[in-house]
């Protein structure tokens, strides 16, 4: 059974103050007793470690446990070498991986580094001082690193996920499909207008608009949705169904939930068209992604403020729609008729 000691620090310190939940892959018992103990001398945080024995013990405690580091022998009664840290990093691939092994040779502790880990230390070269220090930088460094991936993910104006996001989301759910059958949503939503309330009222203004939109999206949606700024004034949304009829429902629900008023005394009519359709396991983002989007246009030509769904084969009008049209070409009278943004 996994073997876990809680180690108290000596002094507090109020800046580095933190209890780091460390897991041990070590199948020696007096090592890894060892090793808690140097790092139970640390001024600077508290450990919890849990000692598991073998790989396999590993993967079970990462699977119901969250731990902040995981100390890693690569001479393990289950797996020998570099294979282990991959196996983890596939397994949990945001948890920092320090190795501690006998092998001092670099040629090993390179391939540890390509393979995932982020420091390794020679088990001869072992100080305490220096133990405790590399595991903070570890977590410090694998932090920032998933700090830049968060950040490389994220719309920085309304703070949903980006086009790249949405991409990795779509593929996602995509193998998770288990049959010719299984399939999930793709809404796409556009903003009606968009150009002349920049246009008319600045792009502060419009900025706003956008803010507003993705908010109004954001509650319109459940958990288990993917909402994603795509770029401009268009948005995705990727949902989970099982019925083709579900595609008109979310579409007008999500369309519904962006018809309001903004701006000084309400003078900004706002509102969205959207496109649907139905992904299928041998679909790409960009073959989904084309027919919302042709659906998207076809809401645009029947006068914004409307839902389309395509079922793969041609287009279709969702019929619940709101009346907002009207109001918007009296706010906003610079737009052609026939203007499909």
């Amino acid at each position: 059974m996994p073997q876990q000691a809680n180690l108290p620090n000596r002094s507090h310190n109020i800046e580095t103050d933190m209890t780091i939940n460390i897991l041990h892959v070590e199948d020696r018992k007096e090592e890894a007793q060892f090793i808690q103990m140097m790092l139970g001398r640390s001024p600077d945080f508290e450990v919890s470690v849990t000692q598991a024995e073998s790989l396999a013990m590993a993967l079970s405690e990462l699977a119901i446990s969250n731990f902040d580091l995981v100390l890693l022998d690569l001479g393990l009664p289950d797996n020998v070498g570099v294979e282990a840290v991959e196996t983890i990093r596939n397994h949990s691939p945001n948890i920092p991986i320090f190795i501690l092994s006998g092998d001092e040779r670099q040629t090993t502790a390179i391939a540890a580094i390509q393979a995932g880990a982020q420091d390794y230390l020679p088990k001869q070269h072992m100080v305490g001082q220096v133990l405790a220090r590399m595991t903070q930088l570890s977590i410090a460094r694998q932090k920032r690193l998933r700090q830049a991936e968060e950040d490389s993910l994220t719309d920085g104006l309304t703070q949903l996920g980006n086009r790249r996001a949405s991409d990795i989301a779509f593929e996602q759910r995509r193998t998770r499909l288990g049959n010719d059958h299984a399939m999930f949503g793709l809404v796409v939503v556009d903003i009606d207008r968009f150009k002349a309330i920049n246009d008319l009222y600045g792009h502060d203004e419009g900025d706003q608009v956008i803010q507003r939109v993705a908010n109004q999206l954001s509650q319109a949606s459940d958990e288990q949705w993917d909402l994603h700024r795509h770029g401009g004034e268009e948005f995705t949304v990727l949902f989970p169904v099982e019925d083709l009829k579900e595609l008109s429902a979310i579409a007008s629900r999500l369309q519904a939930s962006c018809t309001f008023s903004h701006g000084p005394q309400d003078l900004i009519k706002i509102s969205v068209s959207c496109g649907v359709t139905a992904v299928h396991s041998d679909d790409t983002f960009r073959t989904a992604f084309k027919r919302a989007d042709a659906a998207l246009y076809a809401s645009k030509g029947r006068g914004r403020c409307c839902s389309s769904v395509h079922d793969g084969q041609s287009i279709h009008p969702i019929l619940i729609h709101t009346d907002f049209p009207s109001s918007i070409a009296i706010h906003v009278p610079c737009v052609k008729a026939n203007s499909p943004n």
